[in-house]
């Protein structure tokens, strides 16, 4: 892992911008941080290679970072049953994808994880391969706001919300990102970004109005926007904790995989990748 701590006193953290991640990001001080908006995937290879310090990083990417990562304020992304906006979109019903051609999302890290884990000990799917969104395909793995918008677009008629699989699976929450920075970090810094990121979460959970109003769209009203923020933990507490060691040991029951590493800020998926 490369050492590459900033000369000045202020961190580079991942900015997260779809809409579940809002709380954390819009009552943070300008001053606490340098912001670099970046997708999931990139922004857990960034913090990898020392180009970011901190950001909500994808959990499967959390994991597999191990000690060279540590947690910040125990901050995630969770939710206990729907996520609203990690689907699994299909032409077909979910059982009969098997031998099917999967498209993924170049932003996902976790997702996809999850996915294979529902695949492998929910719907029992097998023989299948994961492919570019550009590709010919039976189905489709979105994630965050384009999930969102593809909700409305008609295009496929069925629809999964992984959130709600895991929970039927396991009865836990899922947790999809949390919070970490990077381990070599200067504690000082570290610690005073934690202590700013807690309080900027805190006054964001208060302003759920405003983001409601300055986020809805014509696909969204400032209520609809409100019900899906609200929907999330933010806090991750031992229920969260218990969901995230039993994906972690689920996970570890499957041949090891990832999509093919992203190169910058705009990954890229292997295409056609066995999912055996």
């Amino acid at each position: 892992m490369t050492t590459n701590q900033p000369e000045s006193h202020v961190l580079k953290v991942g900015h997260m911008t779809y809409l579940n991640s809002e709380v954390f990001y819009r009552k943070l001080p300008t001053e606490s941080c340098e912001l670099v908006p970046m997708p999931p995937r990139a922004m857990a290879a960034a913090v990898e290679r020392g180009e970011l310090q901190a950001g909500p990083l994808p959990i499967a990417e959390v994991i597999r970072l191990g000690d060279q990562v540590r947690s910040l304020g125990n901050l995630g992304v969770a939710c206990e049953g729907a996520a609203l906006s990690v689907f699994l979109f299909s032409h077909v019903p979910v059982e009969q994808l098997s031998g099917s051609k999967i498209a993924v999302s170049s932003h996902t890290a976790t997702s996809i994880q999850l996915l294979r884990v529902l695949f492998s000990e929910l719907w029992n799917i097998s023989g299948h391969e994961y492919v570019e969104m550009s590709d010919d395909h039976d189905a489709a793995l979105i994630i965050g706001d384009p999930a969102l918008e593809k909700l409305n677009s008609g295009k496929y008629p069925h629809s999964y919300d992984l959130g709600s699989a895991w929970n039927s699976l396991t009865g836990l929450p899922f947790v999809f990102a949390e919070w970490v920075v990077r381990t070599d970090t200067p504690a000082n810094l570290a610690d005073r970004f934690e202590a700013q990121l807690i309080e900027a979460t805190l006054n964001g959970l208060d302003s759920v109005g405003e983001i409601s109003r300055i986020r809805s769209s014509e696909s969204m009203s400032e209520s609809d926007v409100a019900t899906y923020v609200q929907n999330f933990t933010y806090f991750l507490g031992s229920d969260e904790r218990s969901g995230q060691e039993e994906f972690k040991v689920k996970l570890s029951k499957l041949p090891e995989w990832r999509p093919s590493p992203p190169i910058s800020t705009k990954p890229t998926v292997k295409k056609a990748i066995s999912a055996s």
